[in-house]
């Protein structure tokens, strides 16, 4: 497809329904000098902006120069990045589009706002941060061990106790008499049978025990938790003390607290982001944790965790099983506050494929600093994907026949030249142009004439192989490409009699073009009758020992001319182009 022709499509392409209405964010086109050809969607409106505003205009001219700035640095190849816009977010993706040669004529960009997301993933890290430091302290309090002990001596009643423990409870040693009811006294009323079941138990068995209870210290009335471990010294069989050692934990019990109280946070920002927040542990490529108020595509969050290192395979379109591994090898890698992107397939419980947006952040690492689960989110694009799919496919389409369109056809013809030339193989090309179409315009308005050449597209496709191609180039002129030897069964390499048959093949075919024509069409109870006149040229008649280079608009025109001829022998039948000179242009 030539630059000019892909320009010229791409410039129509704001009318386009899809791009008009594009839900959540906006689509644009702009051509090499960032001029937008076209814009779109419903997220323009969010920065203040309508298609009238965009199109026509410069990057420079629409936006302010720090952002047009960043733009500019994405055009020219596939990229995605976020910018600010005021006080929002916005994620860009540009891709190049590019014409039959591979030179790069225009671009295309998707924006959608991000900044909800984006806030969650910071209130996420910022919450991850304060656990990890709350892990820290919890693991300072373990290390520093028992604070005091105490031994309670069975044959005198008495108890006795470090002077650590007289720190702990902020008590004077002279002010201890050392029994165990001003002992037990010190305990909270609602842990006293917490503290009274644990000595019972020290008692009868020489199995340790551990308990948690609070004391209000006599010093200041503040109220502190202890963990204290116990148990029983027995000397031939007979209990003759019980030992124990105590550390305050209070800092231990209210960082517990703290994080009962970040989890809640976290789930609370999870619950709000608008996409399904995911951690993956890259190890086994298993989903760990999954937003529990929300389905990924149909399954619940224990559904999709239950897989396991299953997940891929269960769940991942084929083609996307090893982008998303390299994806995830490559995670492991990331500093802190880097994010990957993968845009892949993920099979839905009713067995259809959808395209999904991931964006994943380091989330816990292992000794070595490997990140070794990652927390991302996933939204559902599937929208999005199909648009620039449409987008691709209308300028390379007929709009009302759906039929690949001139600039199409030129592209595949240049290709089938390519592969004849190097493998000696031929092809034909049929020029059909509708005898009596005028008439139907004429008589019954151009909706019954669009329904005639809707009709008529569809016939010719019905006698053609899938191999071929047929194109509509005109109000109503198509064009077939045949090649015979791409049929199953057929040489690579022709013989002299091989290419008789492959050009009789293809006159049989050309005969089922005008066969199928003739019948009548029927459009809103009216029957029409059309014919089609059918000119066929085969470009070795051309090439044979000649050097120059024959492409694919040389060949149309010698179609063209054969299908005039048919016309001037009186139309509705078929011709074969010989070289010569071509008769006058007859009418349709």
């Amino acid at each position: 497809m030539t630059g000019s022709a892909m320009l010229q499509e791409l410039r129509t392409a704001g009318s386009n329904p899809v791009v008009r209405q594009f839900p959540e964010g906006a689509i644009v086109v702009f051509d090499t000098d960032l001029r937008y050809l076209c814009a779109g969607g419903h997220g323009l409106a969010t920065v203040g902006l309508s298609p009238t505003m965009v199109e026509g205009r410069t990057i420079d001219e629409v936006f302010p120069p720090a952002v047009a700035s960043q733009l500019r640095a994405l055009a020219g190849e596939e990229s995605t990045t976020e910018i600010d816009v005021g006080h929002r977010t916005f994620l860009h993706r540009i891709a190049p589009l590019t014409d039959g040669d591979g030179v790069v004529v225009a671009g295309i960009g998707f924006a959608r706002d991000v900044t909800a997301p984006r806030q969650a993933e910071r209130a996420l890290r910022e919450s991850e941060q304060r656990l990890r430091q709350e892990e820290r302290r919890l693991r300072d309090a373990e290390a520093v061990g028992h604070a005091g002990s105490w031994e309670w001596d069975m044959v005198t009643d008495v108890i006795t106790w470090s002077d650590g423990l007289f720190a702990v409870h902020g008590l004077d040693r002279t002010d201890f008499v050392g029994g165990y009811a001003q002992a037990a006294a010190r305990v909270h009323p609602d842990d006293r049978r917490t503290v009274d079941d644990a000595m019972e138990s020290c008692r009868r068995d020489v199995v340790p025990v551990r308990f948690r209870y609070r004391i209000a210290r006599a010093n200041d009335g503040h109220r502190r938790w202890l963990d204290s471990r116990a148990r029983g010294v027995f000397e031939d069989g007979i209990l003759v003390r019980l030992v124990g050692a105590v550390a305050d934990v209070t800092e231990q019990v209210q960082a517990e607290a703290e994080v009962v109280e970040s989890h809640a946070f976290q789930k609370a920002v999870i619950a709000a982001s608008p996409d399904y927040t995911f951690i993956t542990d890259l190890r086994t490529g298993a989903m760990v944790f999954g937003s529990r108020d929300r389905d990924l595509l149909g399954r619940s969050a224990e559904q999709t965790e239950a897989l396991g290192p299953a997940t891929i395979d269960v769940l991942v379109h084929p083609d996307d099983k090893a982008k998303l591994r390299v994806l995830n090898d490559e995670a492991s890698r990331l500093a802190d506050g880097q994010v990957l992107h993968l845009r892949y397939r993920l099979r839905h419980a009713d067995g259809q494929w959808h395209w999904l947006s991931r964006h994943v952040v380091p989330f816990r690492r292992d000794e070595s600093g490997s990140v070794v689960e990652v927390l991302g989110v996933l939204r559902d694009v599937t929208d999005e994907v199909e648009a620039e799919e449409q987008l691709s496919h209308d300028a390379l389409h007929d709009g009302l026949t759906g039929l690949p369109n001139r600039a199409l056809l030129l592209d595949r013809l240049e290709a089938a030249l390519v592969r004849a030339d190097r493998e000696g193989r031929e092809i034909a090309v049929l020029f059909c142009d509708l005898d009596g179409f005028k008439q139907v315009n004429d008589t019954a308005g151009h909706a019954a004439g669009d329904a005639v050449l809707v009709e008529t597209a569809a016939r010719l496709s019905a006698v053609l192989r899938p191999e071929d191609t047929v194109a509509r180039v005109g109000g109503d002129e198509f064009v077939v490409i045949v090649e015979p030897w791409n049929r199953t069964g057929t040489a690579k390499k022709a013989s002299p009699l091989d290419t008789r048959r492959r050009r009789d093949l293809a006159l049989k075919v050309a005969d089922r073009v005008v066969t199928a024509v003739r019948k009548p069409i029927i459009v809103q109870g009216v029957a029409h009758q059309i014919a089609v006149s059918v000119g066929v040229t085969y470009p070795s008649l051309v090439l044979r020992g000649s050097s120059r280079r024959y492409h694919a608009s040389d060949v149309i025109k010698d179609a063209d001319a054969a299908m005039y001829r048919a016309k001037d022998k009186g139309k509705d039948r078929v011709e074969v182009f010989s070289v010569g000179p071509p008769p006058a242009p007859a009418t349709s």
